[in-house]
């Protein structure tokens, strides 16, 4: 495959990521998709309570969402400076695991779900970090 083909489909791929992320928010207003679908964090909960949790969770999400749709985005040279992708895929990469370790069940199912986040997560950071 060509740069070019290989580049949109990395930028696709960053972009279903990113709309993926709207699975927790899902789980933040109260739409259950399973049983263990949930909006509650192991840590927060306990400190900030359910509607603090929610806040922090819905926060988090936003952003994966965001920068992951604003990476696609920037890679394929659309609506975002092209220059900006790699920095707003790190970040999200960041923050998405930073969100599914705090909240673990805000994604309904362990596979695809939850695996395919921390597997694409990983890969884009080690791919653009090392």
């Amino acid at each position: 495959m060509s740069g070019s083909i290989w580049n949109t489909v990395i930028a696709l791929v960053l972009i279903l990521h990113g709309i993926g992320h709207g699975l927790g928010m899902l789980a933040v207003v109260n739409v259950k998709l399973s049983k263990t679908h949930s909006p509650h964090s192991w840590l927060l909960s306990k400190f900030l309570g359910d509607t603090g949790s929610r806040i922090i969770g819905f926060i988090i999400w936003l952003l994966a969402f965001v920068g992951f749709v604003g990476a696609g985005l920037g890679m394929l040279g659309w609506l975002v400076p092209q220059d900006t992708w790699p920095s707003l895929a790190i970040g999200a990469s960041l923050i998405s695991l930073l969100g599914l370790f705090l909240f673990w069940d805000a994604f309904p199912f362990l596979f695809p779900n939850k695996i395919g986040v921390i597997v694409v997560d990983v890969a884009v950071l080690v791919w653009l970090l090392f």
